[in-house]
């Protein structure tokens, strides 16, 4: 090989070399410098910031759909606490939208929360803007609070900064007490019941509306939908996807099911989800066999929530599908796992409101509480037992009986 020629490579090699040192140490600077400003020394502190002349209180809320849908019961009294001043709504951006609908607060202020904990200078920017709108109060109402979350209280520098003292589901124990320290007031609830439900009511309770008690979440009409969306015939859902995929039900049993309601009930079979489920949802239908209309991946969130709405029965895993069924007063049957029981399901509702809740449907084992942690996930077994042995034929008698009106 001539000289030239590899002299050339080597230079390249060398080039190539450079530039991911010089990526690898900027990405190090940026971070060195975000921690300089936030968490380590906390710079932002010295922004100087003009106070509005009308107070504002800015309320946290980054977790998923379903979170968002069983907080919206207790999220109501925010104006009762709150009546004179200006309620922001720092939120998850793929609920936003929805949350804009309601009244509850002023303003809406959509997050990319998966940027919002993974990139420095997305962070940053986000934390200064909020420390720049001058809030007197923030108030962080998740039970099991998150670092990024923590932080964004942390940087409004209000004078009032209320949270949950909470558990260590969604961050460690070192973390969370050095975070513990950037409230000004955690709210113990530690002696009560871990339902979220009641959960978001004893804060309400704890912030002084001392007589509120919990219901079920209640969603109006969000949109008009599209005419490809408008189903004519009497229908039912399956919902089969899950924010973590051991937690999902097999799409054998999904069929299984959907084939025994569609044929002995004469209910159309609908199929939702997200993009990303666009593949389990075809597996659904092309098993069972029967007419189907297939939405994955089609609807916004307002309009599945519209076609959740309209269908006689939903059937679907521990997922948001189940929260917007109680929402919209949907009948709704969970196939359910043990990570959390309990906790978010099922729904225990403190004042006895009329409501349809979901039928939960369950094989209760002896470690149940794991907090999703479970032992028996391998490369072989790629679902969480307590869900894998929950019986399809038990699950159709259930869905037949609360379908036998139509």
């Amino acid at each position: 090989m001539p000289l030239i020629l590899i002299l050339i490579r080597k230079l390249n090699s060398a080039q190539n070399r450079l530039r991911r040192w010089v990526a690898i140490t900027q990405q190090d600077l940026v971070s060195w410098v975000v921690s300089l400003l936030t968490e380590k020394y906390w710079l932002i502190d010295y922004l100087p910031v003009k106070r509005p002349q009308r107070a504002q209180v800015l309320l946290v809320r980054l977790d998923l759909i379903g979170d968002f849908i069983i907080w919206l019961d207790s999220a109501r009294a925010y104006r009762q606490l709150y009546p004179t001043q200006k309620i922001v709504l720092y939120a998850n951006a793929i609920w936003a939208g929805l949350a804009e609908q309601f009244d509850y607060w002023d303003e809406v202020i959509p997050v990319d929360v998966p940027k919002l904990r993974t990139n420095d200078w997305f962070r940053l920017r986000q934390l200064v803007g909020l420390r720049l709108k001058g809030f007197s109060v923030a108030i962080q109402p998740t039970y099991s609070r998150e670092c990024a979350a923590d932080l964004t209280v942390r940087a409004t520098g209000a004078v009032t900064r209320i949270g949950h003292l909470g558990n260590l589901s969604n961050i460690s124990q070192e973390k969370k007490q050095f975070s513990d320290r950037w409230y000004t007031k955690l709210v113990d609830l530690n002696n009560q019941p871990i339902v979220e439900l009641n959960l978001n009511a004893a804060f309400i309770r704890a912030l002084g509306r001392t007589s509120f008690k919990s219901s079920l979440p209640r969603i109006k009409h969000s949109c008009v939908l599209p005419l490809d969306f408008r189903i004519t015939k009497p229908y039912f859902i399956v919902f089969p996807g899950a924010s973590w995929a051991p937690k999902t039900w097999s799409t054998t049993n999904f069929a299984e099911v959907a084939k025994m309601i569609s044929e002995q009930r004469g209910l159309l079979l609908v199929l939702c989800g997200t993009a990303a489920e666009c593949k389990i949802c075809n597996e659904v239908e092309q098993l069972a066999q029967v007419p189907a209309i297939n939405l994955a991946g089609r609807t916004s969130l307002n309009e599945l929530i519209e076609v959740i709405r309209g269908a006689k029965l939903l059937i679907a895993n521990d997922s948001a599908a189940i929260h917007i069924a109680t929402a919209t007063q949907t009948q709704s049957v969970c196939i359910f796992g043990g990570g959390h029981f309990g906790r978010f399901l099922p729904y225990a509702p403190e004042e006895d409101t009329e409501g349809l809740k979901p039928t939960v449907m369950f094989q209760k084992m002896d470690c149940y509480g794991c907090n999703w942690q479970c032992r028996f996930l391998t490369n072989d077994v790629q679902t969480v037992p307590c869900v894998s042995a929950i019986d399809p034929a038990s699950l159709a008698s259930v869905c037949l009986k609360l379908t036998a009106a139509w």
